[in-house]
């Protein structure tokens, strides 16, 4: 573990969780693998299984309705619904889309969590509260029902997405302590490390998350760095 700042007293640890308490890059192939497939073999035109179809989509939505970028599962299926239309499934989009949606969330949360990982984050749990702070739409209730955290956060349901200070702020009103008492975890130097700072929270940067190449710290740096969870097991309660 380095040290990049003083680490001031801990009242609670939020943690991300796409790439910090798991890999999900392969998740999320598997998952829009399978919805592709789905698409393929209920509608025919050979665009439902284009990514490029897809791509074109979302970067239209974002054009008109950019507070999408805040929400992956609205911004999904906005896409959906637009890219049906267009094919000419609008009377049957919504109903498709409604269904599509509920199957891609449940591939999306087919997440195996290492041991070891549920095991540190229970014995931190009996230090400091715990809370979940993510960008993604990762579903804990399917994957990790007894998650040992006492507050979750989304971005698009319950503020902007990180670096935005809105999760961090909600997170300490609610847990009720100072920015300063929160340490948060996770793997972007953007969304999580500068998102901290940001809020006046202290940050942890896991790095490298999971086998990926290590990303460049080009927006602040950090309060911790560490390249195993386990390793948090040996911060001082008392800061």
């Amino acid at each position: 573990m380095k040290f990049y700042r003083r680490l001031r007293p801990i009242a609670a640890i939020s943690f991300d969780l796409d790439d910090t308490l798991y890999n999900n890059k392969p998740v999320l192939i598997a998952a829009e693998h399978n919805l592709l497939r789905w698409l393929g073999e209920r509608l025919p035109a050979p665009e439902v299984s284009d990514r490029g179809f897809w791509q074109h989509q979302k970067r239209q939505q974002l054009a008109s309705k950019p507070e999408l970028i805040h929400n992956t599962t609205e911004l999904r299926r906005h896409c959906l619904l637009a890219g049906l239309i267009e094919l000419g499934h609008g009377k049957e989009a919504e109903a498709l889309v409604a269904q599509a949606m509920t199957s891609f969330l449940r591939w999306r949360s087919e997440i195996a969590l290492d041991t070891e990982v549920v095991e540190t984050l229970n014995q931190l749990a009996q230090r400091w509260p715990l809370a979940a702070i993510t960008n993604g739409n990762a579903d804990l209730e399917q994957f990790w029902p007894d998650a040992p955290f006492s507050l979750v956060l989304k971005a698009g349901v319950d503020g902007d997405m990180k670096p935005s200070s809105q999760l961090f702020d909600i997170a300490c009103q609610r847990l009720n302590i100072d920015p300063s008492q929160l340490l948060h975890i996770g793997d972007h130097p953007k969304a999580d490390v500068h998102g901290a700072n940001l809020a006046g929270c202290q940050s942890g940067w896991l790095t490298p998350p999971y086998g990926q190449a290590v990303r460049p710290l080009t927006h602040g740096l950090p309060t911790l760095a560490f390249a195993d969870l386990k390793e948090l097991l040996a911060l001082p309660t008392t800061g």
